[in-house]
């Protein structure tokens, strides 16, 4: 073995678990084993995929603030906001 070449330990070849796959890679290097991988291919299907929506720049700027005041992200802030204005005239048309 050459001296700059450090010894690893064997890649098992499956883990009983996430957990035991993830402490196993939390103290090793996939360079250390790139060698020994397989290829996998896999198809993705994304069913929901995120809109993004200009706002004014005084809207932004007092949603930023208010998101702010409340500790969370402005997407969320917008999002809860929407949902409820949303549920709100689904209401309202089925009264009407």
């Amino acid at each position: 073995m050459p001296k700059n070449k450090k010894k690893v330990d064997l890649l098992p070849k499956s883990f009983k678990d996430e957990n035991e796959a993830a402490e196993f890679w939390e103290t090793h290097s996939v360079a250390d084993y790139w060698d020994e991988m397989q290829e996998a291919r896999f198809d993705i299907e994304i069913d929901e995929v995120p809109q993004a929506v200009a706002l004014e720049y005084p809207v932004a700027r007092k949603l930023s603030e208010v998101a702010r005041r409340e500790n969370q992200p402005i997407d969320t802030l917008v999002n809860l906001l929407l949902k409820d204005w949303l549920a709100q005239k689904q209401m309202a048309e089925s009264l009407g």
